[in-house]
């Protein structure tokens, strides 16, 4: 099924629309003489004109009045409606209960902190100006979508106010307090419980989240989803679940619902069957099942110390906590893959066994998940291509192995200094290597997946970063005379492969060529020194360098390809520096 983000968007959103509820609507009773349940509710003004999906015309009511809401206050929240072809299509809503209607927005982008905002500035620019509304929906819609790495400004009430539609980054895992998803997640829910909804989900248990704050509910859920990354959920997909579609909930396939709690009390346990239960109200966790012990102790043991450091969860931290989780569960992957001369395989066994002992029951059985399977489809299929590919994941991988490498030249330093000490004491003429022959070398560069070798038919194929003058873009013509664009834009290949559940990665290249290339890199003009993004920390690149990730040779010939072959497969720092700028691969 692979990613469920539809890539090449074109526009900001698709549809806009104001709901009211259907008055006097008894959900529960049957339609007299077979006529047609009456829908939740009844679109009473919409944008543009010309939309005529009736899929979501017809569905778009039940998600936005999906039980009797009992809140009096205003709500919004995000629901998830899955096309045809198993793309997902977001739903952002928001509730005023002062005016009785629903707003909504659908697009095909996953940017739920840049929508979420944007709601209560449509509310007000609709009780205030309609006829400025208008027009900033028409800009929006017509404007199209910023570049990866970019943002894109609408001005309104006269150009005396804006906002920033922000494309979000690939390389950015949630974060606290910007993201709105997590920040709920993690103060609604404890962390023994996320640990929990954690493992089910690497089991592909039928998970339901429930709360009576819809907010709550569809935050939190998209907050566990997010968890999973690298990885796609691959089944059933619905953070708030409609009354009117509870069946799912019967489904014998995983599942990852949210139900509104008025709707989960209609519903009786022999209908569920077993089910796995959240309820973030009330951050009691339910199952018939032991996920967590069936983890490795050791991942459960981390996840449970770090996490409950509570003084350092600003930031990306927690993210990380369960990436690290995943790092040390699939991270090696790359051990398994085999290079034939037209593509690469993976090796399953040849993965097991390649996984230290305590893992490999674990990964014996998520091996046959959906998940994990996916996982592997797609990152074949970036080495298959022939592009250059890093994420978050794949930089933390390097990290952990450099961790290991490093642990284990302590371990031998230890183990030696005291083989040396007792040998000199009882066997003052013996070799010390003699006594050292049954030991595994921890430091041995060859047992990493992470050396150039393993590498070399990806190397030969990497594309060139386009021309320095190609990358960056001028003022946007779009905006109204006078108005500067605040559009910053980023190299952009469409012929991508991106990750399935961040696909907004924006390669800050340009921005890193001075590091990456000893000072040597032509300055940038001063407009667009202003609108670059500051560059990540060295230390990312200097690993990545280091374990041949991003650093090929692509114009070399025959005779120096042989004699690179030659050399170790860990390039310094300073053989990096000496290389140009049309060595560096682009990861998209």
């Amino acid at each position: 099924m692979g990613s469920r983000i539809k890539n090449d968007v074109k526009k900001l959103f698709e549809f806009w629309c104001e709901i009211k509820p259907t008055p006097g609507l008894e959900r529960g009773t049957s339609p007299r003489n077979g006529a047609a349940a009456t829908p939740a509710g009844v679109i009473v003004e919409s944008f543009p004109e010309g939309f005529r999906d009736k899929e979501v015309l017809t569905g778009i009511p039940s998600f936005a009045f999906p039980c009797d809401l009992e809140s009096e206050s205003v709500q919004s929240y995000s629901f998830v409606h899955t096309t045809g072809d198993s793309k997902w299509r977001f739903g952002f809503c928001r509730h005023d209960p002062k005016a009785n209607t629903a707003m909504v927005l659908i697009t095909y982008l996953p940017w739920h902190d840049t929508f979420l905002k944007l709601l209560p500035v449509l509310a007000e620019l609709r009780r205030t100006d309609a006829t400025g509304f208008k027009t900033f929906l028409s800009e929006a819609y017509n404007r199209g979508v910023p570049d990866s790495g970019g943002s894109l400004t609408v001005f309104y009430n006269s150009g005396r106010s804006h906002f920033i539609f922000e494309r979000p980054l690939q390389f950015q895992l949630p974060s606290m307090p910007e993201n709105h998803n997590l920040s709920l997640y993690y103060n609604f829910v404890d962390p023994k419980e996320m640990i929990a909804v954690f493992a089910a989900m690497l089991a592909e248990r039928r998970i339901i989240f429930t709360s009576r704050h819809l907010d709550r509910l569809s935050s939190c859920i998209q907050a566990a989803n997010a968890f999973l990354f690298p990885m796609v959920w691959q089944h059933i997909f619905i953070p708030v679940l409609p009354w009117e579609f509870k069946d799912y909930l019967g489904a014998p396939m995983p599942y990852l619902i949210g139900v509104p709690k008025p709707v989960l009390e209609t519903v009786s346990e022999d209908e569920l069957g077993e089910v796995v239960i959240l309820n973030c109200d009330t951050n009691t966790f339910e199952s018939p099942f032991d996920d967590v012990h069936d983890m490795p102790a050791e991942i459960v043991s981390q996840l449970k110390k770090h996490l409950n450091h509570t003084q350092d969860h600003i930031g990306d931290r927690i993210s990380k906590i369960f990436l690290n989780a995943l790092v040390q569960l699939i991270g090696g992957y790359r051990d398994a893959v085999e290079y034939h001369e037209t593509s690469k395989t993976f090796n399953h066994d040849k993965f097991i066994e390649s996984r230290p002992a305590h893992l490999r029951p674990f990964l014996a059985k998520m091996m046959e998940l959906q998940i994990f399977a996916q996982f592997i489809d797609d990152r074949l299929k970036m080495l298959n291509s022939g592009l250059g590919f890093s994420d978050e994941f794949e930089l933390e991988t390097v990290r952990y192995a450099e961790k290991m490498r490093k642990r284990g030249r302590n371990f031998l330093k230890n183990v030696k200094d005291k083989q040396s000490q007792q040998q000199h004491h009882h066997h003052p003429h013996q070799p010390l290597e003699d006594s050292m022959n049954d030991l595994i070398s921890l430091d041995d560069s060859n047992n990493t997946s992470f050396d150039l070798e393993d590498f070399d038919p990806l190397n030969q194929n990497a594309r060139p970063m386009p021309p320095l003058g190609k990358v960056f873009n001028k003022k946007s013509s779009t905006l109204p005379a006078g108005v500067n664009s605040s559009v910053v834009t980023a190299a952009s290949s469409g012929n991508s492969v991106s990750n399935p559940l961040y696909p907004y990665f924006a390669p800050k290249h340009m921005a890193t060529v001075a590091a990456v290339t000893g000072g040597r890199a032509p300055p940038l003009p001063p407009q667009i020194q202003r609108n670059t993004i500051a560059a990540r920390p060295d230390d990312d690149f200097e690993l990545l360098r280091k374990y041949g990730l991003d650093q090929f040779t692509l114009n070399a010939n025959a005779a120096e390809k042989q004699h690179q072959q030659q050399k170790p497969a860990i390039i310094t720092a300073g053989s990096a520096a000496g290389k140009g700028m049309n060595n560096w691969t682009t990861f998209d």
